[in-house]
């Protein structure tokens, strides 16, 4: 493989990805990363190393070659695009494999702690100078040192997986192996098949094979070639796996010739989600560790009860893979027994297909009974929070210890912002977030939001947050979700009135760079972020010839608002223009949805609704010259001024009902000019409630109680609100 001068990463947000970035990015290559759950701050980290970090997996440049992720399959929609362009497309540990061939590689491998292990041979390597290039799967704390770098001409450590089989493709000049316990059973069916893996690894090591003393691997090593063999000592107790470690790490330092033994390895930062103390008080502390194997897990929980043995154990283990599950599910019983109190969360899927013989639920069978019996299994945060109860007393102290590999770090992290906040949620919501967002982004509480509107009435957000990007979206709607805290979307303000007593949960405002972009694409169409406001795409599409935007000219509002409403004017709606739009799902994933599919309504979409809008692709009616568009634009701007009011407002009030304009029944009823303190009827267009000074939303709301009672006593039609009461149902106010 000719070294490729420009690279796209798919699923560049997994940690065996970004360091693979930091390396390549290091060695000259332009790398342009995509994910569709990227997560703060892994994102700014690389976006600071001068990483282009891609919205959607579109690059600005036409790729030499693509690097997916092994959770991105082969028969990938977006994965079979580049292969009918006939780029090459590498799994991520082929491509390392042959991007590294040709250098001095040290390959650490084993079933479990190669990630805290090749951390800590690099920061001790960092620690004594030593130049070398480095690959780790995993954060250092507090970002100590990248996960990745490049030095020419250097010794490159990394650590290889099995997982995927693409070890296979690895020639190291020295392995160092940990250990080999029979893991990843959708790859080996076996122990004895994973270990001829590590066998044919050791038969292809060109320099040193490093192992435990007077283990099997040591064996195997033996039989492939003797001559290279190193060893080191382990201890015997499961819960000495950080003395182990250094040995291991010593034991690689006299292979590269670097003294590593005299180094103060109590001050090494350590790995982030590998015994990660997330709080601790006198009697109660919180621990995070990434343990998904039986023999991990026995290792941990031994240590935790050594360090602190007179705090009762309380585990919250979350199984990672239903096959792996399903094949060791006595296993985990056994070493979770080692627990005083387990609770249980569900099988954490990654890639793989639900399978029942692989659910939690398969290993509560195996507990003893006193475990079994009082043994809860979670899918509700708060549940677990109340389960676990509040901080004990100075006579009962305790230790909750978060276990698994899947997407156990939010709930590890949102109970210790729980603990933290003493069972207050609101407050828990803000430190949970304090290390999950970009410092670009804007969270403030009790925020005003009168001023946010177009009617200017209104009360305080006890939440307010302009995300900067989609990531820290998710990671903002995911903290909502984790603690049951109500959000709402704002745009402009316009179509929206807010109540006096303002908001209890989070309100959120897409603005800013990522949020306004519109860009110019094939067929005609532009591809627009929903925080645009509908006037910037009408004089975008203007300045590019385009036709069929010129009705959004007049509407006080951005895409993001206007696709929730489907928001229309002089006989044009919004969903006249989309081609698709890309969603925030409820679960937490993107998704694009073809326009033809949506559920769109008269002032309606279903899926904005539920979900969030990000950007969506708008199809023009063709090109013209932009002069006759900016003629038509000033044509129907002329008509709006001639019709509606310029003063205060939320644009109209009620829905039309069929065959009639809500304006004309109000008008025709003598409502024009009513007031309720400053709230007043327009008298240019009876639809529309103006705010004269000082109008609260209770006068609004009131003047809209006293409208709809008009009409429908007068006229026998009951008009329906067509703007959004922030946080409230308008069945608590109309009768």
């Amino acid at each position: 493989m000719n070294n490729p001068k420009r690279v796209l990463l798919l699923g560049a947000g997994g940690m065996g990805m970004a360091p693979l970035a930091l390396y390549l990015h290091g060695a000259g290559v332009q790398v342009e990363a995509y994910d569709d759950r990227f997560r703060e701050p892994l994102r700014s980290h690389l976006q600071s190393a001068g990483i282009d970090v891609l919205s959607e997996p579109t690059p600005l440049n036409k790729p030499d070659c693509i690097i997916r992720s092994s959770a991105i399959p082969l028969n990938n929609k977006g994965v079979q695009g580049w292969v009918a362009q006939n780029i090459p497309v590498y799994q991520r540990g082929e491509f390392l494999a042959r991007f590294t061939a040709k250098k001095k590689f040290l390959a650490v491998v084993g079933s479990h702690g190669k990630t805290s292990t090749t951390g800590m041979l690099c920061w001790a390597l960092d620690q004594v100078g030593f130049q070398f290039s480095y690959l780790v799967g995993g954060m250092f704390t507090d970002n100590q040192l990248p996960s990745g770098r490049y030095v020419k001409e250097s010794w490159v450590i990394c650590e290889v997986d099995e997982s995927d089989g693409t070890i296979d493709y690895f020639t190291p000049s020295v392995t160092l192996a940990l250990n080999c316990d029979w893991d990843h059973v959708d790859q080996y069916d076996s122990k004895d098949s994973m270990g001829e893996t590590f066998r044919t690894l050791f038969s292809r090591t060109t320099s040193s094979i490093i192992t435990p003393t007077n283990s099997e691997l040591s064996e195997w090593a033996k039989l492939e070639n003797e001559s290279l063999l190193s060893t080191f000592d382990l201890k015997s107790e499961p819960s000495a796996f950080l003395e182990n470690n250094i040995a291991a790490v010593v034991a690689a330092g006299k292979v590269l010739e670097v003294d590593l033994s005299t180094l103060d390895y109590s001050k090494f930062p350590g790995i982030e989600r590998r015994q990660s103390i997330l709080h601790q008080s006198p009697t109660r502390t919180i621990v995070e560790d990434y343990a998904h194997h039986p023999t991990e897990i026995n290792a941990f929980l031994s240590r935790r009860r050594l360090v602190l043995p007179q705090h009762s154990l309380q585990v919250v283990f979350q199984p990672h893979r239903f096959s792996r599950t399903q094949a060791l599910a006595q296993n985990f019983a056994e070493e979770l027994s080692q627990a005083d109190d387990l609770h249980l969360l569900p099988t954490y899927a990654a890639f793989e297909e639900f399978d029942p013989a692989g659910s939690v639920e398969s290993l509560v069978g195996y507990l003893p009974p006193r475990l079994r019996e009082h043994t809860n299994i979670f899918s509700d945060f708060t549940q677990l929070c109340d389960e676990l109860g509040p901080t004990p007393l100075e006579n009962k102290k305790d230790q909750i210890l978060f276990v698994g590999a899947g997407d156990l770090e939010k709930w590890a992290h949102g109970f210790s912002a729980w603990e933290k906040a003493k069972g207050n949620k609101l407050d828990a919501f803000s430190y949970y977030l304090e290390k999950k967002l970009s410092k670009s982004t804007i969270l403030r509480s009790y925020e005003p939001l009168a001023n946010k509107t177009t009617i200017g009435v209104g009360g305080s957000a006890r939440w307010y947050a302009e995300p900067a990007h989609s990531e820290d979206l998710r990671s903002l709607v995911e903290a909502c979700k984790l603690f049951n805290i109500p959000r709402a979307m704002m745009g402009r303000g316009s179509n929206l009135i807010v109540p006096d007593d303002g908001f209890g949960g989070l309100v959120l405002r897409l603005r800013g760079k990522f949020w306004k972009e519109i860009t110019f694409r094939a067929e005609e169409s532009l591809v627009v972020g929903a925080g645009a406001r509908l006037n910037e795409i009408c004089s975008f599409a203007c300045l590019n010839g385009l036709k069929g935007f010129e009705f959004l000219e007049g509407i006080p509002g951005t895409l993001g608002g206007a696709l929730r409403m489907n928001a229309g004017a002089m006989g044009w709606e919004t969903f006249d223009l989309v081609e698709w739009v890309s969603f925030l799902l409820p679960d937490g994933s993107i998704r694009e949805i073809l326009g033809t599919d949506l559920n769109v309504g008269y002032r309606y979409c279903r899926e904005a609704f539920d979900g969030i809008a990000l950007r969506a692709k708008l199809k023009s009616e063709g090109k013209s010259d932009h002069r006759a568009i900016r003629k038509a634009i000033e044509k129907l701007a002329k008509r709006r001024r001639s019709t509606q009011p310029r003063e205060a407002s939320a644009g109209c009030i009620f829905r039309n009902p069929e065959d009639v304009s809500a304006g004309f029944l109000i008008e025709d009823s003598g409502l024009k000019g009513e007031r309720e303190g400053g709230a007043v009827i327009s008298n240019q267009h009876a639809n529309f409630i103006l705010n004269q000074g000082g109008a609260t939303a209770d006068e609004v709301i009131s003047l809209i109680q006293r409208v709809r009672a008009r009409i429908k006593e007068s006229k026998g039609l009951i008009l329906e609100p067509e703007v959004t009461l922030m946080g409230k149902s308008w069945n608590e106010y109309l009768s």
